[in-house]
Formats: structure tokens, sequence, C-alpha cells
């Protein structure tokens, strides 16, 4: 997924990471889509039967956790087209890309 979104934001392979890491006390697995700009985040919260919470937020760097305010994203709003495409575009905002 967040592959897919980099590649929607035009991003080139070297202006992403994307990481994959393991929150132990709260057992969540959480993936990562780093830019110098922008954290997304998806995270699979253990016993969630299959709940995934999704948010974005600013950064200062790839190595910046802490940047600003988490916003979540409504999984169900990504299941159509346009909601996926608002998100995109967002994201790309977020970023400061405007290709």
């Amino acid at each position: 997924m967040l592959r897919r979104v980099a590649g929607d934001m035009a991003l080139r392979p070297r202006d992403f990471t994307i990481r994959e890491h393991r929150q132990r006390r709260r057992d969540v697995d959480v993936f990562a889509l780093h830019t110098d700009s922008l954290l997304v985040e998806i995270q699979h919260p253990a016993g969630a039967e299959g709940g995934v919470l999704m948010s974005y937020r600013t950064c200062r760097g790839r190595n910046d956790l802490t940047g600003g305010r988490d916003n979540a994203v409504s999984v169900e709003s990504l299941a159509s087209e346009q909601g996926y495409a608002n998100l995109v575009a967002t994201l790309r905002v977020v970023a400061g890309r405007r290709d």
C-alpha cells in the first residue's frame, strides 16, 4: 500500500523510505513511509480483528518521529477512487510536492 502511495505521489525511490517496526508494549506492527517532510503510518493493532489505523504528519527529515500532529485517515474513505485521490492530493501538499 505504501509503495503505491509513494508512486502515486510521483516520489522517486531515493525520495522515500519504507520501514516496518513493532511497538512491543502495545503489540502493534507499524509500517511507515518517510520522506524529508512527511511521515505516513499504517498500524495493525493486535486483536483488532483486521482493523487498521492510518495517519500522517509533517516531519523534519526521515529520522524525525516527533513532527506535527497526527492526522487520522478514515480507512473507509480509501475504498473509493475519489477518496484515495483526495488522500494522495493532501499528502502531496503536506510533503510540499506540486508535481
